[in-house]
Parts: C-alpha cells; structure tokens; sequence
C-alpha cells in the first residue's frame, strides 16, 4: 500500500508517513518516561531505535496494510507523536499511539485519533478497529472513549512488555458504530477506601453527563463541599463565593462572545454590586433565577449547536482527575483542593470537533 497523508479540517494536525528526517525528533520524544513506561519502546531508547523503526517497521508496516503516520501540529510542521494501525488483517486492526508531553491536553491526540479511524473504516475497508492498553492507562483509554469505543473487560496477563506480563484492557469500535461516547466516562474519579476498586466500579457508579445535578453532587461529596439537607435558604455564608464563581463563569462567557473589555465590564459591574449589598437575602427569587439561568443556558447551547452533554462529561472527568493515586482528595495546609499526579485538561475543543467544529488557526 502507497503511503497517504491524513489531515484535520482546518489543517492543525496532519498524519504522514515518518522519514529520516524525524529520527531525531522520534528520539527526543522517546526519552519521556510516560512514553516508555506504556509503550513497549525498548528502554533505554536509542537513536539506532528509531532509525531502524523509520527504515524497517514503517514501510513494513505499509506494504503489509497496517500503515502508521506521524502525528504533526503547527499546520504539518512539528512531529508530536505516532498513531498506527497493526496487524490487519480480514478487515480488522489494532490502534495504537502515543504523544509528546508538550502536546497533551490540546486535542491534538483526539483529532489524530478521529483522523485514523475514518480512514481505517472509509479507506481501509475495516470492519473492527480494537484497542488495547495495560489496565491504568487512562490517558490511552480516554483518547478512544471519545471516539465511541467499548471497553470489553480486563484480561489477565495481557499485554508484554520487556519481560513482564501485565494485565490489560480490550476494547473495540465498529464500523456502524456512533462515534460518540457509548458510556459515561469510567475514570479515577470516585473517593474509596480501596484503590483498586476505583476502575472497576466507577462506571457503574458515574452519573449520566445529562444530569448536571448528579454530575455536581458527585463532585461535591468527592471534595467534601457542602451539601446541605436543612431548608432552602440563601441567607448562609459561602452564598458570596458561590455568587462570584457564577459571576466568573458570566464574564468568561461574555468576554468569549464579545471579546476581553466585554469580560472586564462584566467583572466590574459585579465588584460594584457587591459593595451595593443591602443584605437581601430573597431565597425564591434566588431559586427562580438558578432554574431560569439553567434553561436559557441549554437553550444557548441547543441554538449554538454545543453538546452540553458532552462538554459536560470531560469537565466533569477533568475535575475529578484532581484526586491522588489512592483515589481520594489532595488537599493544600490551607484546604484548597490540589492537582493529583493524573489530572488532565479538559478537551472542549475535542468534543467540539468530533462534532464538526474547525478550530480557529
């Protein structure tokens, strides 16, 4: 098989084939401790490694059908990462990637994903595309979650790697598929005793992204934030940290519609309706506005064609990617809540894009 470019809508990242050229650069990337502890790279990583990966493993790969492209931002002109598709073979194949530490969290791995997929259904003539990765991998999960993808289970002794055998993940995607997620996002996000049973148990467990009540209440009991049980009542002291973050978000979006000054008007007028507070405290006026903002808010976004659903969903996975590698809060000697070792972005632009949008160059 000849060798064929692949290249996003508005032409930010395009897959090709690599060349001599990217030995280095394939070198450079290979160093990344995360690359090589979920990859089967050898290790330590020479640059004889990816000489003899660009001469013999890609046009190999090629001519047998199971082609493998370079991933490359910056409109072509940086390599990123690599995404392939091996051991085809009776129309189904085996995805497979990873990315440069620089580019996670920007979409790039979704849309690159996105790419190979069409081209293994459209192109190839695949009618299965599976997924493999050792059981923890999130980051790789979440890259074909996105995608629609259905993890299959955990199998035992798996996958090998320099001498060991670990268990693993399956999952697969077919052809007919829709290619949005099939199951709420089953992360690390649950607070538990037993760390193990944060995989196993959060998909059971995690809300629908179409209730934005469950959604925030599991957030609020994961990070230990109230949730009170007595009589509504907007007469309580975190009502001003509560209004600010409302405030906040408002501004955010008015200065994403109507440019940055928009923005700082809107964070002006609120600093001066707070120094105007004449301690009315009007709890059913209050309930009215939050159910009127939560309705012309999806009303916004059914007329501006956002998946709130969705956009919802990777907030809500992001948020709670905060928590530690024993499942529960990391908290500062203040109290704020930290970051833990595997917090990630949330990909709006990606949710965006597997539903048509061009990203702005």
């Amino acid at each position: 098989m000849e060798t064929f470019e692949l290249c996003a809508a508005d032409g930010a990242v395009v897959l090709s084939a690599p060349t001599a050229d990217d030995v280095d650069r394939i070198t450079e990337i290979c160093q990344d401790p995360d690359v090589q502890r979920w990859t089967t790279i050898p290790v330590p990583y020479r640059r004889s490694d990816a000489e003899g990966f660009v001469a013999g493993v890609i046009p190999e790969g090629w001519a047998a059908g199971s082609p493998v492209w370079a991933i490359r931002d910056e409109g072509g002109a940086r390599l990123v990462g690599m995404v392939g598709l091996h051991g085809a073979q009776d129309g189904k194949a085996e995805i497979g990637y990873w990315l440069a530490s620089e580019a996670r969290g920007r979409g790039v791995m979704s849309i690159a994903v996105g790419l190979v997929l069409d081209a293994g259904f459209d192109r190839l003539g695949l009618h299965t595309i599976a997924w493999r990765a050792d059981a923890g991998n999130w980051a790789s999960w979440r890259a074909v979650w996105r995608h629609g993808f259905r993890k299959e289970g955990t199998v035992r002794s798996l996958n090998h790697s320099r001498g060991e055998w670990k268990d693993g993940w399956i999952g697969t995607l077919l052809r007919d598929d829709p290619r949005t997620p099939s199951t709420p996002w089953d992360g690390p996000d649950l607070a538990t005793s037993d760390p193990s049973d944060t995989a196993a148990g959060a998909q059971a467990a995690a809300p629908s992204p179409r209730d934005p009540d469950a959604l925030v209440r599991q957030f609020h009991e994961t990070y230990h934030l109230p949730v009170v049980a007595d009589a509504p009542s907007v007469d309580r002291d975190r009502v001003h940290v509560r209004m600010a973050l409302v405030a906040e978000e408002l501004a955010e979006l008015v200065e994403a519609v109507y440019g940055v000054s928009a923005g700082a008007e809107v964070s002006a007028a609120f600093t001066r309706a707070v120094a105007a507070d004449d301690g009315t405290r009007d709890t059913v006026e209050a309930a009215d506005a939050l159910g009127d903002l939560i309705y012309v808010i999806y009303g916004m976004a059914l007329e501006c064609g956002i998946p709130l659903d969705e956009v919802l969903a990777e907030i809500q996975a992001s948020n709670l990617s905060k928590l530690g590698e024993d499942g529960r809060p990391i908290y500062r000697e203040d109290g704020k809540v930290l970051k833990g070792p595997g917090f990630f972005a949330p990909d709006i632009a990606g949710v965006l894009v597997r539903h048509g949008f061009r990203p702005k160059m």
